[in-house]
């Protein structure tokens, strides 16, 4: 299965310079519209993810190839957070949280069927004051 997220952020980028490339307003409506037309379907899959989705727009807007989970996961949560990357054709990804349950939830993720692969580096946030992106640490998992 393809990673649907992938997909729609690929098309939002060319949406994107299509808007800046617009000459007049019926240009750039038409490229709003179709921004949100493109986003009905991800919101029709749900809160899980609509939060998944805000994580991995971030996540490539960073500069990163991977979903990055950056904020805390509750345990009710976990499972679902699984179900829905499964759904979505995500196949791997990064958990940056920092929050003090982080161990315990990638334990969750592994308790769904997820394997640890190792630790990575990826971007976070762009620090303008040194115009480079910020470096985070992670737990790199595949979705099994």
């Amino acid at each position: 299965m393809k990673n649907i997220f992938e997909e729609t952020y690929t098309k939002i980028a060319e949406l994107k310079k299509a808007y800046d490339a617009a000459k007049d307003e019926e240009s750039r409506e038409k490229a709003r519209t179709a921004y949100h037309d493109l986003l009905k379907p991800l919101e029709g899959l749900g809160n899980t993810a609509g939060r998944l989705w805000r994580e991995y727009e971030i996540s490539r807007d960073n500069g990163n190839e991977l979903l990055d989970i950056s904020e805390v996961v509750w345990e009710k949560d976990a499972e679902n957070f699984i179900s829905c990357m499964r759904e979505v054709g995500i196949r791997q990804f990064t958990f940056s949280s920092t929050w003090s349950s982080a161990v315990e939830t990638a334990w969750l993720f592994k308790q769904n069927g997820c394997e640890l692969e190792g630790l990575v580096e990826i971007n976070g946030s762009m620090n303008f004051f040194e115009e480079k992106r910020e470096k985070k640490h992670g737990y790199l998992f595949r979705v099994n």
